[in-house]
């Protein structure tokens, strides 16, 4: 099942809210005391992080028509994937999205 069809500029606004979220303090607490859990492991990284992020998102991701859960998520970064060429921000803050829960992917990517 396919997300909705967002325009460039409401791909780069929801992409903005989602980064908002995760920035924002006790989301950050979160992501790293889950972070130094997972320690090295890449895989629990993924098991713990992937969740927990879905989670964090999704009031933004349904605001934009994805369902708000990890499916919904993964959509949503798919659809955000076809803008990051075409747009630096959304290419700079999908880096970011993506290095918050997948193992090896650093903003620098």
């Amino acid at each position: 099942m396919e997300g909705p069809a967002l325009t460039l500029e409401q791909t780069r606004d929801a992409l903005r809210e989602v980064v908002e979220n995760i920035k924002k303090p006790e989301n950050m607490a979160k992501l790293n005391t889950t972070m130094a859990l997972a320690g090295d492991d890449p895989m629990k990284r993924m098991f713990l992080l992937a969740p927990l992020v879905s989670d964090m998102q999704k009031d933004v991701i349904n605001k934009y028509g994805f369902s708000p859960d990890q499916a919904g998520l993964m959509r949503f970064i798919t659809l955000m994937k076809e803008y990051e060429e075409q747009d630096a921000e959304i290419k700079e803050m999908g880096n970011f999205l993506k290095s918050t829960f997948m193992p090896g992917f650093s903003s620098s990517n």
